[in-house]
């Protein structure tokens, strides 16, 4: 078992790290005019991709008000798993901005095929983490 606010910080911050890498990746590429006249169609890409992730995260941090009184722990292969599928989405969604294509928007449209699979094996595994602790009272 693991410390449950522990290993929920340590979520949050490779999600909200990485997506801060993107986030700046995205800005630079636009910036640079990488996405031609097509910046909402790649800033919904980023969106898509990140958002519903992000949302379940921060979330957690205000619906677990009474986690504070008691001793909240959790199974580690299941914050293991979490963590490590969060980690290869994430380096995946990297590989994908990083592929110099020529057609960028195209690339990352296509992209979605696989993506949408991976980001909800994620995110289920990320609410099964969220869901599956145990209160043990001080």
């Amino acid at each position: 078992m693991i410390n449950f606010t522990k290993a929920r910080k340590k979520i949050a911050l490779l999600w909200f790290s990485v997506a801060a890498i993107i986030f700046i990746l995205m800005l630079a590429r636009t910036i640079t005019g990488k996405f031609d006249d097509h910046i909402n169609e790649a800033w919904g890409w980023f969106t898509q991709n990140l958002s519903p992730t992000l949302l379940l995260i921060i979330s957690s941090f205000f619906t677990d008000g009474k986690d504070h009184l008691t001793e909240v722990t959790i199974d580690k292969f299941r914050f293991r798993l979490s963590f490590y599928l969060s980690l290869f989405y994430l380096l995946v969604l990297l590989t994908v901005l990083g592929v110099k294509n020529i057609n960028v928007i195209e690339w990352l449209q296509s992209s979605n095929i696989y993506l949408g699979i991976l980001q909800g094996i994620v995110a289920s595994s990320i609410g099964m983490f969220f869901i599956n602790k145990t209160s043990n009272s001080s």
